[in-house]
């Protein structure tokens, strides 16, 4: 029978995806939660090894590119062997299928529940199960603290909070039942193997005929979990970008910096501008699905200065900056089918906006190489291709 979808090709550490510009690897960080000591151990990799930055994903999650192979098309073994060492390769047979995207902010500040320990317990049941080593390497899980920041992340099944012990299930758009905070993550998997047994070649939940609904039986559920988000429109996007910039307040004695990365580059100076300003304390950084990047508690009084550090290395903390909603895939020549320099024409874009002659609608903007648009916002946006006469 024809299958209209290529092979399972999403890249992870061992089966890295040969580009253009070289060996790239996709690392997964479930959460976004990294830490200093996972930032300065990917740091380190991304030096001996690939072009020296860490790309972000939309996911949170973190690749390292133009990686030298041998004549066999092999990467070095000493490169996966220091990712390894480094924490992010808890199981073999599970590295690509540990996709977790969570509320950043969430236990830093608002959001209904405390969702990481949610992730930690996710990650432990995934790769506790060998048979789901055999979910789609595009397979996503979402936890979302209640606040409804994922609201429009493609997850395929995800866990809303309604209160700080419960949550309201999702699968793919639908909303489930609702479970107790520690029941999270075994009904998460339970739902992920009922996929498994249903799936034939489907790559997510929205492939499925009833879009979902065979997983829970055909049952339908209430909304339970409050507001879903605002979803549509400038108005709600500059909300968006506002709680997601700058200086915010945890308490009287704390905050967390939070900020974009342009084009979710982070180059060796805003890598070390990160690690100086978690310092050695009790610090973390995470790193977000809309890539940016987020480092708390930091004391009030650290916060100024490690606000203008960072900003210095290039985190950009103005949610009206156009890098906060310029994006673009990594085009030429990183990319063998992209038409084009996309990087190039994204800054010559935001070069632009900055003027005061400039006016667009305020949504984000994606510049895409080719029609496979990679790494566009999953909220609406505006949408460049090279070549492209439209």
């Amino acid at each position: 029978m024809f299958n209209p979808l290529p092979p399972d090709r999403c890249p992870g550490v061992l089966r890295p995806h040969l580009a253009a510009d070289g060996a790239l690897l996709r690392i997964r960080v479930p959460g976004g939660r990294i830490g200093r000591r996972g930032l300065a151990a990917l740091s380190r990799i991304a030096a001996d090894f690939g072009d020296g930055d860490l790309h972000l994903t939309s996911r949170g999650n973190v690749q390292i590119r133009g990686i030298s192979t041998t004549p066999e098309g092999e990467i070095p073994n000493d490169l996966s062997d220091s990712v390894a060492a480094a924490g992010f390769l808890p199981s073999f047979a599970h590295e690509r299928v540990r996709n977790i995207v969570a509320s950043p902010l969430s236990g830093i500040v608002g959001g209904r529940m405390d969702v990481r320990p949610v992730v930690a317990a996710l990650d432990r049941a995934l790769c506790a199960d060998p048979r789901l080593a055999e979910l789609p390497g595009r397979f996503l899980f979402g936890l979302d603290d209640g606040r409804a920041d994922l609201a429009e992340m493609p997850c395929d099944l995800g866990a809303r909070a309604v209160d700080g012990e419960s949550a309201q299930l999702r699968v793919g758009a639908l909303p489930g039942p609702v479970v107790a905070r520690e029941e999270i993550a075994s009904a998460l998997t339970a739902l992920a193997l009922r996929f498994l047994d249903l799936r034939a070649d489907l790559w997510n939940v929205r492939r499925l005929p009833g879009k979902g609904r065979e997983l829970l039986d055909g049952a339908e559920f209430p909304e339970s979990s409050g507001d879903t988000g605002e979803t549509g429109g400038p108005d709600a996007e500059k909300r968006r970008r506002n709680g997601r910039h700058g200086i915010l307040p945890v308490s009287d004695s704390e905050a967390a910096v939070a900020g974009s990365v342009p084009l979710g580059i982070l180059t060796p100076a805003l890598q070390r501008a990160l690690l100086d300003s978690a310092g050695h304390g009790s610090e973390t950084i995470v790193l977000t699905p809309w890539r940016g990047a987020v480092v708390a508690p930091l004391g009030a009084d650290r916060a100024e200065r490690a606000a203008a550090s960072l900003a210095a290395a290039g985190l950009v903390l103005d949610p009206d900056s156009p890098w906060s909603r310029v994006s673009a895939c990594v085009g030429s020549p990183g990319c063998s089918r992209s038409r084009g320099d996309t990087r190039s024409r994204a800054a010559d874009l935001v070069r632009r906006l900055e003027t005061t002659d400039v006016r667009d609608d305020g949504l984000p903007v994606h510049v895409a190489g080719c029609e496979r648009a990679c790494g566009a916002p999953h909220t609406p946006h505006t949408r460049i291709l090279i070549g492209s006469s439209t």
